[in-house]
């Protein structure tokens, strides 16, 4: 099986460690004098998550960071990934997310572990607005 990254195919599955979450932008709750609550929601809803890689070949590894820094130009353009069947990146099981963006910043740091002699351990965060 294999995991699509724009137009990067890396032939390993995600592994342990992959996960994802929803978190809701410019939300505020504030205590009040009498002991109520009020909370003030003006934000959409945001799907964060990690995609955890091990042991991925130098060619594959290699071919990412080119595409992450070339045309997905970190965080600035977006792209889709398609999970194998069985993964669940937010989306669903098996669904690819579109529109994804890169979230790690303005560089790579973190992302790529190498292992010599030519093995890659890819930690690749990523995040999508829902609604």
């Amino acid at each position: 099986m294999s995991i699509s990254i724009g137009t990067v195919t890396i032939t390993r599955n995600p592994s342990f460690g992959t996960d994802w979450s929803k978190d809701r932008l410019n939300q505020y709750t504030q205590g009040t004098a009498d002991g109520g609550r009020n909370t003030y929601d003006n934000g959409p809803n945001i799907l964060k998550g990690t995609i955890v890689l091990r042991n991925v070949s130098k060619a594959n590894g290699d071919a990412l960071r080119t595409y992450l820094t070339d045309t997905a130009i970190f965080g600035k353009n977006s792209f889709t990934i398609t999970p194998p069947a069985s993964t669940d990146l937010g989306s669903g099981v098996g669904t690819a997310v579109t529109l994804a963006f890169y979230d790690g910043g303005t560089n790579l740091d973190g992302v790529f572990e190498y292992i010599a002699p030519g093995i890659y351990n890819i930690n690749l965060s990523y995040w999508k607005r829902l609604t």
